[in-house]
């Protein structure tokens, strides 16, 4: 440390403690994303792996591969109709002022 210091030499068990402290400190705040990461990369190689195995696999047991969810794709097959408009509900009867037959400012007739 005595090369790379600017303290006085009496500081050299300080700073070599201080360096150590910091050091722990890291792999606390490091170490658990690094175990995550770890871990995911081994689930990913392991899924990967065991795909293709007969037997064990899914491609054995007649699976297909997984699918990202479609935003436009019903698990139905049926494709999905994006709109704002609510569509008309039937209504029983209406103690309010508005008449039944009056149709609703917020939905279209489609």
């Amino acid at each position: 440390m005595g090369l790379l210091s600017i303290l006085p030499a009496s500081f050299s068990t300080v700073e070599t403690w201080l360096t150590r402290i910091f050091l722990v400190f890291g792999l606390v705040m490091i170490g658990p994303w690094a175990v995550l990461v770890i871990y995911d990369l081994i689930l990913y190689v392991f899924r990967a792996v065991t795909y293709a195995i007969p037997v064990v696999g899914g491609r054995a047991q007649g699976k297909a591969r997984p699918r990202a969810p479609s935003l436009t794709e019903r698990p139905s097959g049926h494709r999905r109709r994006f709109s704002l408009a609510r569509p008309k509900e039937e209504t029983g009867s209406s103690t309010g002022a508005v008449a039944a037959d009056a149709p609703d400012a917020r939905s279209r007739h489609t």
